[in-house]
């Protein structure tokens, strides 16, 4: 069964560009967002600790297709929706829609990796705790 989450923001000033759009770069950033929300929700971080030291999840890809433009101080819903869990990669489908028009599509492919102090990042397979919450797909 695929998780799914979803939420919404309303569209700040300072996120748009000069015609009075949403800045392409923000809808990377929404997706971000939501992703950080979707993981709290579970009880999870975007780095977390356990007993072998630091972990968390940078990205691996990060897509967006923009389809129509959304404005200052409209409310947008953002749904996730876990489409591959690996073990060691994730990765997240995302739309946008402002009422009812869907305004873009994207997604975010992320890598677990641990973070010693004493040497570079290296991927590793996701911890139990985490595995609990998103399950393999």
């Amino acid at each position: 069964m695929t998780q799914s989450f979803s939420t919404e923001r309303r569209v700040e000033f300072s996120d748009t560009d000069m015609a009075g759009f949403v800045h392409f770069t923000n809808y990377l950033r929404y997706m971000e967002e939501t992703e950080y929300e979707f993981l709290r929700s579970l009880g999870l971080g975007v780095v977390m600790h356990d007993d072998k030291g630091t972990y968390g999840f940078p990205r691996r890809q990060a897509h967006c297709e923009y389809l129509f433009p959304a404005r200052h101080h409209q409310v947008i819903r953002i749904d996730l929706r876990v489409t591959s869990n690996d073990g060691k990669l994730l990765r997240y489908d995302f739309e946008m829609h402002h009422e009812g028009t869907l305004l873009a599509t994207g997604y975010l492919q992320v890598t677990c990796v641990r973070f010693p102090d004493d040497k570079p990042p290296f991927a590793i397979l996701l911890p139990d705790e985490v595995v609990e919450k998103i399950p393999l797909c």
